[in-house]
């Protein structure tokens, strides 16, 4: 999966959850309720394609995943500076940002115009900045837009390497979670074996 296909308050919950143990406890820091939680948590895992937890009766043990995967979470958080942006926002804003009109934006992310303005929009609203000014057929950044321009891209570089840590833990050659990628030649996590082949069933997941 690409970076900023995530669901930035599951991350949120996620680490959350990881530092506190506590499903009901994350619940209340990052201002979701205890089932929101829970079913962020699963889909990251359905995502990943591996547990991040141990279900237990007094709470929830990270896995060595969720323990890598925690930090970068966290730096990404920073940079993003607010659980309220939504991953369409961030997609929209950094396309936006890279083709220089709304037009170049849509092209590169298959989305309509309409729907980019609407999530610039949002993303500006959410956190309390004006981001672009509009330049004829183009727009151009604030001094706050390219700001937070850079800190998006720096945000999905954190969460990109994060993936890349997961299929290092995998045993998974190349960095990245891929169909066809080849086992590292040390001795992978057993955890791995299964997700990934239900995930990938036409890549090659031998051992090298």
């Amino acid at each position: 999966m690409k970076p900023d296909q995530f669901n930035i308050r599951h991350l949120a919950a996620m680490a959350a959850v990881v530092e506190l143990g506590s499903v009901s406890l994350a619940a209340r820091a990052v201002n979701l309720t205890q089932p929101a939680v829970t079913q962020g948590i699963a889909k990251l895992e359905a995502q990943l394609g591996l547990p991040l937890f141990a279900r237990q009766p007094g709470g929830m043990v990270a896995l060595e995943p969720a323990e890598r995967l925690k930090p970068r979470i966290d730096a990404a958080l920073r940079l993003i500076g607010s659980n309220r942006v939504t991953a369409a926002q961030v997609r929209a804003f950094v396309a936006l940002a890279r083709g220089g009109s709304y037009a170049a934006a849509a092209v590169a992310t298959g989305v309509a115009e309409p729907s980019l303005h609407r999530a610039v929009g949002d993303l500006g609203l959410a956190l309390g900045q004006r981001l672009v000014d509009r330049r004829g057929r183009g727009v151009m950044l604030t001094r706050a837009g390219t700001v937070l321009a850079q800190r998006l891209r720096l945000a999905l570089a954190e969460l990109r390497q994060g993936l890349e840590d997961l299929a290092d833990l995998c045993g998974q050659e190349g960095g990245r979670i891929l169909v066809g990628a080849m086992r590292l030649s040390r001795a992978p996590d057993p955890r791995c074996d299964r997700p990934l082949s239900r995930r990938f069933p036409a890549g090659r997941h031998q051992r090298a």
